[in-house]
């Protein structure tokens, strides 16, 4: 359900073992993509969902804040941030008792780069190990690339973490012809499936990567990021590695990732030694011998094997070109706290002298 305005219903009680794994679904995508998770068996206890859309949370499952927009406009990021702050409140709720919380979004948008670091900051300040997952827009979509970029460096400094995910690289298994709407559904669906391999609980037939290796892995100065790949070849082990790896590195100088975890997904015919062999060549393939490498098998009805590397320990990416206000600054900005507008009420404010 969700909370729209001022109605916030009474709190269930908390129960004695603590929610320790939530989820958090920021604006459209990120609605969408946690909204898909939660169908599936994963290490995580709860889903919730924040938007300034009803119909984004419309057929979730979970908790969610509807954030009300009193104006008829277009709203910024700025603006959209600042609406979120009336909600404080429920935003707490939705986090309470969490020790780690997963902040999902699509960066670009309004919504999405608005409110996803806001959400993180309150997740941090209440004591949760905050990670954000951050969907980035289409090259084709230029327009969007200074708020992400923004955005996403918000996202960091209010993150423990932030894994990075690149539309681009998830629309490289789209057939030439599909529409616009069908590049996202592809692109949602391809993320789903990479991090719902990486939060897998453990089940028949499957490895797990386990939280506390993921954890590991994210929580590194810099960014981490994912390359995903897919392949049906004889060697698709060898060919997705290569697709994944090739992916990343166009994002990304991949010799500089310190740590990295393969998430292998196909029908459950991989043997043992093209896992052996994926986990041993991926230092080769990123010209990094000294790469630290974790690696989880998982299974789906797929005969195509997909092949999502999660890399990090990354200081600079292809998206610092998306703020590039931050890199004429060199980080010499006075004031660099997130911004927030609000845009009602202002006039009951007495004036500075």
């Amino acid at each position: 359900m969700f909370i729209p305005g001022d109605a916030l219903p009474a709190r269930p009680p908390m129960s004695d073992e603590k929610s320790k794994v939530t989820a958090i679904g920021i604006g459209s995508a990120g609605t969408r993509i946690v909204s898909l998770l939660s169908k599936k068996s994963l290490l995580v206890d709860r889903f919730a969902y924040v938007s300034c859309d009803s119909a984004d949370l419309a057929g979730t499952d979970g908790l969610g804040v509807l954030v009300d927009s009193p104006v008829d406009q277009k709203l910024t990021p700025a603006m959209a941030r600042g609406l979120a702050m009336r909600d404080r409140v429920r935003i707490k709720e939705l986090v309470e008792g969490s020790k780690v919380v997963f902040v999902v979004a699509g960066l670009g948008g309004a919504t999405g780069s608005g409110i996803a670091p806001y959400v993180a900051s309150v997740a941090q300040e209440s004591g949760a190990t905050t990670v954000g997952v951050a969907v980035m827009p289409f090259e084709f979509e230029k327009k969007m690339r200074f708020y992400a970029g923004v955005s996403l460096r918000h996202l960091r400094a209010q993150s423990r973490g932030v894994v990075v995910i690149d539309n681009d690289t998830l629309m490289r298994s789209s057939p030439d012809d599909s529409t616009l709407p069908d590049l996202y559904v592809s692109a949602n669906t391809e993320a789903v499936r990479s991090l719902g391999a990486l939060l897998s609980a453990a089940a028949e037939g499957s490895v797990p990567v386990g939280l506390n290796k993921l954890l590991g892995t994210v929580i590194r100065d810099g960014y981490s990021l994912l390359g995903v790949s897919t392949s049906d070849a004889p060697d698709k082990a060898e060919e997705g590695l290569a697709g994944a790896v090739v992916s990343l590195s166009k994002l990304a100088e991949t010799k500089t990732a310190t740590h990295a975890v393969v998430i292998l997904s196909g029908d459950g015919s991989l043997s043992g030694q093209e896992v052996g062999m994926v986990v041993g060549r991926l230092g080769t393939m990123m010209r990094n011998q000294g790469v630290d490498v974790e690696y989880c098998v998982g299974s789906h009805a797929s005969p195509q094997l997909q092949v999502s590397l999660l890399a990090s320990g990354f200081t600079s990416t292809k998206y610092d070109e998306y703020d590039p206000l931050d890199r004429l600054l060199g980080g010499r900005a006075i004031d660099d706290e997130m911004d927030a507008s609000f845009t009602e009420g202002l006039e009951a404010l007495s004036p500075c002298d």
